[in-house]
């Protein structure tokens, strides 16, 4: 599923126009990117929580040539599922 697909979801489920629905959807994600670029959490009941964590500093290996490139400490966004998702495939 790609961003036209959510937004054709949305456009049907709320019976809005496909502007309106790209427009609330685009929404959604500038906030979601605005808060996580904060470091803020973000917990969705049902869906799961996108956080925002530390990533270490280390030593990685270029694959071509088997030198060793240091790795900058840095941040990543991890997602945990919600209960209702992690039930999905079962």
């Amino acid at each position: 599923m790609i961003k036209v697909d959510i937004v054709n979801q949305v456009s049907q489920f709320a019976e809005i126009t496909k502007v309106k629905a790209e427009v609330a959807v685009d929404a959604v994600f500038d906030a979601m990117r605005a808060a996580m670029m904060r470091g803020d959490r973000i917990e969705l009941r049902g869906f799961g929580v996108f956080q925002v964590k530390p990533r270490k500093r280390g030593i990685g290996r270029n694959p071509r040539t088997g030198k060793e490139v240091r790795i900058p400490p840095g941040r990543t966004i991890r997602f945990k599922p919600g209960k209702d998702l992690q039930n999905i495939g079962s």
